[in-house]
């Protein structure tokens, strides 16, 4: 297939196992890039980045061609070492945490060398900053050292100020120089990537699934990029190959059928509120069930909701599914699975995940639970307030139902079902267990 010339994204959207890094290495092997030990220009170059260091190793090896990660290297950092594989017009795989570091030097190498990116997942565009003073901020704009231009973006005006390292405005002048600071309704400051991270490369390709459903969708509305949506599918000659985005290449209403998903009064005995129904109008209820285990919902429970739902998953693992520790893995917010951990749902506080069983709700990319036939998702997942109003004040709309359902589907892509193999769910949320269901029926 034939992409676009323009400068126009490719966001490769398939589903969980539809072969989106498989086609991406083909698409690799395939080209004409410099192969092991020849030492010839390339003549068409390559970053690869991928959330996770397992998967920087599976592309090292499936590859023909010479990719080289970046590393400590004589007292420089990775990403000085990233700067120095770009002016050498190595390919190179690296992970997002590097990709989201890179200043507008970097960029400004990358584009004079003519780079193709790959980026396996979307990436982390936005974060709140939680360490920026607000009255420093009101000096930095009383003394003309800032302005905020359009889209509430912080500029730098005062070379003399914040110039040492040392100094506490340093990291403020840093981030408006490269173009990736933001104030939002006066009141809080953003870290965005800088879009110019998506305009100097000769080609791009995302691989994802929902895109529609991801904060980097919404911050290339934000920043009117264009983009293409398709779809990956294996073809007669046994090769993965793109086509026009085609949601209904997806299986579905097969994978549904894979979940077993429990139907029960466990779904509905951990929430206080519940107990005076009678007094409630179907309205009043129906809001209720709509934010039971949300973030908000979690902050605002008393103890003995949380003692309940600790209850609820020892007994489905225990009586429901009958599983073991090593054949389970679960998930909640990170400051409340200390709480709900249990003998059968297993939490490492200091996060190590050999220790426990564990899965943070919005795990991409491993493979480590492929073996687990059973799993329970506690969490009413919605986006962070303050990150809705970000985009909605910039003119973008969000579809929340369809981020919930995006992370619950790469949750549960986690276990057995990766395989074709069934899998016991406990999905207490109603919300999600109908955004789900809405999902397998193409209806979002």
């Amino acid at each position: 297939m034939m992409i676009d010339e323009e400068q126009t994204i490719n966001v490769v959207d398939a589903i969980c196992g539809a072969g989106k890094t498989s086609w991406a290495i083909q698409m690799l092997n395939d080209s004409e890039i410099a192969g092991f030990g020849d030492s010839t220009t390339t003549v068409n170059k390559y970053i690869y980045v991928t959330p996770y260091l397992e998967q920087v190793e599976r592309v090292i090896k499936a590859t023909k061609a010479d990719f080289f990660q970046p590393n400590y290297n004589d007292g420089t950092s990775k990403l000085e070492n990233f700067k120095m594989l770009v002016a050498l017009g190595k390919n190179i795989v690296t992970t997002h945490e590097i990709f989201k570091r890179l200043d507008s030097s970097a960029l400004n190498e990358i584009a004079q060398e003519g780079y193709t990116l790959i980026m396996d997942e979307a990436a982390q565009v936005i974060e709140q900053l939680h360490n920026i003073v607000l009255e420093d901020m009101e000096l930095l704009l009383e003394i003309g050292a800032i302005e905020i231009g359009e889209l509430g973006k912080v500029h730098w005006l005062r070379d003399e100020v914040g110039k040492k390292h040392n100094s506490k405005f340093h990291d403020v002048r840093i981030m408006a120089e490269n173009d990736t600071l933001f104030l939002q309704n006066g009141i809080a400051y953003y870290w965005t990537m800088n879009v110019k991270a998506f305009e100097v490369f000769d080609e791009i390709f995302i691989l994802t699934y929902l895109f529609d459903a991801q904060e980097q969708k919404y911050y290339y509305d934000m920043h009117d990029v264009n983009y293409e949506k398709y779809s990956v599918v294996l073809n007669e000659e046994n090769k993965y190959e793109l086509i026009d985005y085609d949601v209904t290449v997806e299986p579905r209403k097969e994978l549904y059928n894979l979940l077993n998903i429990y139907e029960g009064p466990m779904n509905y005995n951990f929430d206080y509120r519940e107990k005076d129904i009678d007094n409630l109008s179907p309205t009043e209820y129906e809001k209720i069930k709509k934010f039971q285990l949300s973030s908000r919902w979690f902050d605002k429970a008393p103890s003995t909701d949380i003692a309940q739902m600790n209850k609820n998953l020892l007994n489905y693992f225990t009586n429901v599914s009958k599983q073991t520790t090593k054949d389970l893995f679960w998930t909640t917010l990170s400051s409340k699975a200390n709480e709900l951990s249990n003998k059968k749902c297993k939490f490492n506080r200091r996060g190590n995940r050999e220790n426990d069983n564990f899965l943070p709700f919005n795990a991409r990319a491993t493979n480590a639970y492929a073996n687990r036939t059973a799993t329970a998702f506690v969490y009413n997942r919605f986006m962070n307030p303050n990150d809705k109003k970000f985009f909605l004040s910039r003119g973008v709309e969000v579809n929340q139902d369809l981020m919930a359902v995006s992370d619950l589907i790469q949750y549960l892509f986690r276990g057995c079902i990766r395989e074709g193999k069934p899998m016991d769910c406990y999905i207490p949320s109603e919300r999600m267990r109908n955004a789900l269901k809405d999902w397998s029926e193409y209806k979002i």
